[in-house]
């Protein structure tokens, strides 16, 4: 019995390890870009795309919460959460391709990564889990393009 626990110990430690890189990637990616966006260019990132950097920084912050709580707590609300903050990732990955994309693609995948160790351990029902992670799609997507949209009149 000990050593069926050791190894649920060390897979939470691989959960939460992926998930602090994840996490770090994404809160120091976004303010690498940002700064050297502006020493770059000299000119303002607000709306666009300091916008978008800060969603990404939220995502990663509030993703390695989630999958903290998982861990740390016996119900499934924690894990569903975590999946909708995983999936949200996937618009930075699309409509960032040509810019923040490949960088967010490493948070993202971490993300998965992790959040798949901590579901394989609470043995959820899948189909809430992928309903939850195209619900942080479509979520994340719609306010993308709704702070495209504002950014720019006309």
């Amino acid at each position: 019995m000990d050593d069926i626990e050791k190894q649920s110990q060390w897979v939470d430690v691989i959960a939460i390890f992926l998930a602090t890189v994840a996490a770090l990637a994404a809160i120091a990616g976004a303010m690498l870009i940002g700064l050297g966006q502006v020493q770059a260019t000299g000119m303002s990132l607000w709306p666009l795309p300091g916008l978008v950097l800060t969603d990404w920084l939220i995502l990663g912050a509030a993703t390695l919460i989630g999958t903290i709580f998982t861990l740390r707590s016996k119900t499934i609300k924690w894990l569903l959460a975590t999946w909708l903050l995983t999936g949200a990732f996937i618009p930075l990955v699309i409509l960032g391709a040509f810019s923040i994309g490949a960088y967010v693609l490493i948070s993202c995948v971490l993300f998965l990564i992790s959040t798949l160790i901590v579901s394989i351990r609470r043995h959820p029902k899948w189909l809430d889990c992928f309903a939850s992670f195209i619900l942080g799609l479509f979520v994340n997507l719609g306010l993308l393009l709704l702070i495209i949209n504002l950014s720019h009149p006309g």
